[in-house]
Parts: C-alpha cells; sequence; structure tokens
C-alpha cells in the first residue's frame, strides 16, 4: 500500500512538472531513453517545447446539456456567459488551479475559470458562446500545444 501512495505522489508531481514544461525522463526499466541535464541531480531538464500536447475541445457556456444546471456559472463563480461575449478567452481544465492563464496553440491566451469531469483531467475545453454550437462541433477534438503561462511576481 505504501508503494502504491509513493508511486501515485510521484505520478502527479511528474505531472506538474510536465505542464510546467519540464521535460521528466522515462526510467530505464521502461525501456526508453530520456534525457537529463547536466549537473542536474534531480534528473529534469528545461526543454525549448512550446508545451505539451493536450486535447483540446470546446464547449458553449449557456447551454444546459453541455455544462449543467446554472450554465453560465463557470467553477471560480464567474459568469462566464457575460465574460464570453464580452471577448474574454475562457477555459476549462482541471490539470491547473483557478484562473491560470494557459497559452494553446493556434488559439492564444485564454484563463481558466472552469472545470470538467474529472475524467477529463488533461484536456482543456475552450468556452464559446451559447450561440456558437455549431463552432463548437466543427472544432471537435484537436491536439495542440498547451503551455502554463508562468505567474508574473
Amino acid at each position: 500500500m505504501e508503494k502504491r501512495i509513493l508511486l501515485t505522489f510521484a505520478i502527479a508531481v511528474a505531472s506538474l512538472l510536465m505542464g510546467y514544461g519540464f521535460h521528466v525522463p522515462a526510467p530505464a526499466s521502461e525501456g526508453r531513453s530520456g534525457s537529463v541535464a547536466v549537473g542536474n541531480p534531480g534528473g529534469f531538464a528545461r526543454t525549448s517545447s512550446p508545451g505539451r500536447v493536450r486535447e483540446v475541445t470546446a464547449y458553449n457556456v449557456g447551454v444546459k446539456e453541455q455544462t449543467n444546471d446554472e450554465p453560465c456559472l463557470g467553477a471560480t463563480g464567474e459568469n462566464l456567459c457575460r465574460l464570453v461575449a464580452r471577448g474574454l478567452k475562457v477555459c476549462a481544465a482541471n490539470f491547473v488551479a483557478p484562473k491560470t492563464i494557459l497559452h494553446i496553440e493556434g488559439y492564444g491566451e485564454c484563463v481558466v475559470l472552469d472545470r470538467m469531469n474529472r475524467r477529463f483531467a488533461h484536456r482543456v475545453d475552450i468556452a464559446m458562446r451559447g450561440d456558437e454550437g455549431d463552432k463548437a462541433r466543427e472544432f471537435g477534438v484537436q491536439r495542440r500545444h498547451v503551455k502554463v503561462k508562468p505567474v508574473e511576481p
């Protein structure tokens, strides 16, 4: 049981670091080679990649069938219908804290103000206006580089 908890913790830390643009080398027992920065005993190497490739989808705020009983209310308590109508790029994601800014390849920056069903732990869902149902369906499921924007001090 203790090994299981330790393994779960290690996976969570590795996922968090990868979300911030770090490359986590695979253990030698998996048969894949990883790169390690010289002089980096932790084995984490900063990469110049444009972010981690994730599934990106779109949904329509204000549509009960795609959200919940309060379709304009985001997980942060914000009125997403109003914000999206004003042109703010809003998205839903579970792998970062609320109000985190993500940069999505080919889309730009969005602020995380909503959450998704827990089965979509590593996906980003772009919020679109309620009247853009066709646009959201056309967007479909795409694989794009997603980078967490660092918090500026």
